[in-house]
């Protein structure tokens, strides 16, 4: 007689949930569609209460802080420390199989250490380049070398490791970690939030641009080079290229910008169809960033129908295919500007974007990437 196997469950634990950041946003996106395909996930993170618009998803569980202090260099953000006997008895008594783990903080440590204890399937997923990080904020090379060394002492205790990109597999290949445990995160996107059709001609015009709209989108610190994104800027104005830059975000860094280019267009965070709008209206997206793991924000600009400039170092160059992403070298001024000159005299055929826009909206479902998340993390094998 054929027995029928309990489905598989599991538990992610992320340090950030609700912040404006691409792992939060990730996080929610893929939490929402695995719940709406059936799958037994609960995501787990540690806040401090506070109120809130609307309940929280059915399929989230929060820890109340035993500690909590603001992050050197992003006083912003909130660190917190989870109780972790009430951790480790929610995985011991939830009947969990596999622990995945987004953020290598409090939280994410405590995760795993419950899961070894309790021998528990582990994967991690390396979205951020946290040395790299490290080295913006800090200027020390010593202490982005001992995060690397840290980075690579967690990350080896998974037994799956997730990466964004295939310039970040290879990295993990070249610290000698085994190919059969690195993987290709899922990704999705908004297909309705983020397209062409959005586009309004007055958009940026009511912001105060009367010229083509180069447009940064994403949290506005340092460690994304928007110190270079402010010379590029600076030294088209200098050209008298018609251009403005639209900035939208937030951050730490945000006063620092804003003195840098007071000519900039600054809008703060934005968020649904006024997101989606930002996007489409303006005409070219640029993200110097090198520290970027993958690049959301490249994607929501392709499917917007924007042509993009990336850097060469990092996961979003990998979006770029000649017709609508181009990739130049990191903190290379002169190639940096020369692109956008070029893209002046001869911008790319509105009707190759669309198409690209199209492709990169049919390509990047959220159900669908959950689907082969599920797969990779928490789906017994057969």
């Amino acid at each position: 007689m054929p027995t029928c196997e309990r489905p598989a469950k599991a538990a992610w634990f992320t340090d950030t949930i609700d912040d404006l950041n691409g792992v939060a946003r990730t996080v929610r996106a893929m939490s929402a569609a695995a719940a709406r395909q059936g799958y037994a996930l609960t995501v787990a993170t540690c806040r401090p209460a506070a109120p809130v618009a609307a309940p929280p998803p059915a399929n989230r569980r929060n820890f109340r802080p035993v500690w909590q202090f603001a992050l050197p260099k992003y006083p912003s953000l909130t660190v917190t420390v989870p109780p972790f006997r009430a951790l480790y008895r929610f995985l011991r008594r939830g009947g969990f199989d596999t622990v995945i783990i987004s953020t290598p903080g409090p939280v994410g440590l405590a995760a795993l250490a419950a899961a070894k204890l309790l021998g528990l399937r582990t994967v991690g997923i390396d979205h951020t380049d946290f040395p790299r990080y490290v080295h913006f904020l800090t200027g020390s090379a010593g202490l982005a070398r001992l995060t690397a060394g840290a980075m690579r002492l967690v990350y080896g205790r998974f037994d799956t490791l997730l990466v964004n990109s295939e310039y970040y597999r290879r990295r993990w290949l070249a610290r000698g970690f085994a190919a059969a445990r690195l993987h290709l995160l899922p990704r999705g996107l908004d297909t309705d939030l983020f397209n062409p059709q959005r586009r309004d001609g007055a958009f940026w015009q009511r912001r105060g641009a009367d010229r083509r709209v180069l447009l940064y989108v994403g949290r506005v610190s340092k460690e994304k080079e928007l110190g270079f994104l402010a010379e590029i800027y600076r030294e088209l104005r200098r050209q008298a290229a018609p251009v403005d830059l639209a900035v939208v975000g937030d951050g730490p860094y945000l006063a620092e910008l804003r003195a840098l280019i007071p000519t900039a267009i600054f809008t703060g965070a934005l968020g649904g169809d006024e997101l989606g709008a930002a996007y489409a209206s303006a005409d070219l997206f640029l993200f110097p960033s090198t520290t970027d793991t993958f690049g959301n924000v490249v994607i929501e600009a392709i499917a917007s129908g924007l042509p993009v400039l990336v850097a060469d170092v990092g996961g979003p160059q990998e979006l770029a295919d000649g017709r609508a992403c181009r990739v130049l070298p990191a903190g290379n001024l002169a190639a940096w500007v020369n692109a956008v000159r070029d893209w002046l005299r001869q911008p790319p055929d509105r009707a190759t974007l669309a198409a690209r826009a199209a492709q990169i909206r049919r390509e990047r479902n959220w159900d669908a990437a959950a689907e082969q998340f599920w797969t990779l993390t928490a789906r017994r094998a057969a």
